[in-house]
């Protein structure tokens, strides 16, 4: 690691901790996911971009509005947290120049049960000093999970499998068994299998413990570059109702106007250019969504092909 990212990172430890010990002292646990606990699991020396910390999902909003309080900014301020396509998490900003990134987590990648999460990483997660106080990091089974759910969802990174490759060969047989059994109460036992079939050990050790080999156009679409209108609508097959689909759709659609500001410049010059700006959005759907139906096709076929081998 090159000298500015160790210093970045000590800057993000930092932050880390604070943050923790002000959620804590406002009554709000929080749960480090990566960052320099997963670093010491894995025993590298690993650089990260930022602060993620689990909540309970049911403390949310309060998180947020302690954060507001303490100083942290929100990325896009008036937006709503579903008015992305990874809900389950939330931007802020900590005080100061740098404006450090800290991800707020109501749930993760793959998981069908974001209470389930909380409740079991929250019950067996441990104390690890950092930056001169102590922070709550996940068990070594939940860091096996955490680390397959990643590499099903790297976000084009090559990180999440290289965490996957190396946590395959740190982690015991009975810390994936724990795992495994964790995948099973959050609601997560497909995206963790599928993450570790993406590495030869880890397809091995998925047969060993009896995981599914069902998969979803989702996690194919997703490990095939596929398009954001693919990938939403493959997202949104996954829901349980169709009323459930239909709003996400909807929100995929149309989000707040502070997100539209947020990432359209039309879309800042009044109302004009807002209404303009959802018109655009609109058309494009209308010329994505045609196109990406035959993604959602492919990647289907191809979970049915993987599921019946």
């Amino acid at each position: 690691m090159t000298l500015p990212a160790a210093l970045y990172c000590l800057a993000l430890d930092e932050t880390a901790a604070a943050t923790h010990a002000a959620l804590r002292d406002r009554g709000v646990d929080t749960i480090l996911l990566k960052g320099a606990g997963l670093a010491r699991r894995l025993g590298v020396e690993r650089s990260y971009g930022d602060v993620d910390l689990l909540v309970d999902p049911v403390r949310f909003t309060t998180a947020e509005e302690a954060l507001d309080d303490l100083g942290y900014r929100v990325e896009v301020p008036g937006a709503h947290p579903d008015d992305w396509a990874h809900w389950h998490e939330r931007l802020w900003r900590a005080p100061g120049p740098a404006g450090l990134a800290v991800d707020l987590h109501r749930g993760f990648h793959g998981v069908g049960d974001p209470a389930a999460f909380w409740a079991a990483l929250r019950a067996d997660a441990e104390r690890m000093p950092l930056a001169g106080r102590t922070v709550a990091v996940p068990s070594a089974a939940a860091a096996a999970l955490l680390v397959a759910l990643h590499a099903a969802h790297p976000g084009g990174s090559p990180r999440p499998r290289a965490d996957l490759d190396r946590a395959l060969l740190v982690f015991d047989a009975d810390t994936w068994r724990a795992a495994a059994d964790l995948a099973r109460a959050t609601g997560a036992t497909r995206t963790f299998a599928f993450g570790l079939r993406l590495a030869p050990a880890g397809r091995e050790l998925a047969r060993r413990l009896g995981l599914p080999t069902a998969t979803s156009a989702l996690h194919h679409i997703l490990h095939g570059q596929g398009s954001l209108a693919a990938y939403q609508l493959a997202r949104a097959a996954e829901l349980p109702a169709s009323r459930d689909r239909l709003a996400y759709l909807a929100r995929r659609l149309a989000p707040s106007p502070a997100a539209m500001r947020h990432r359209q410049a039309i879309a800042r010059r009044g109302r004009a250019g807002l209404a303009l700006a959802y018109l655009l959005r609109f058309a494009r759907a209308g010329w994505q969504v045609p196109r990406a139906l035959p993604e959602v096709r492919r990647a289907t076929r191809l979970a049915r092909r993987t599921s019946d081998d």
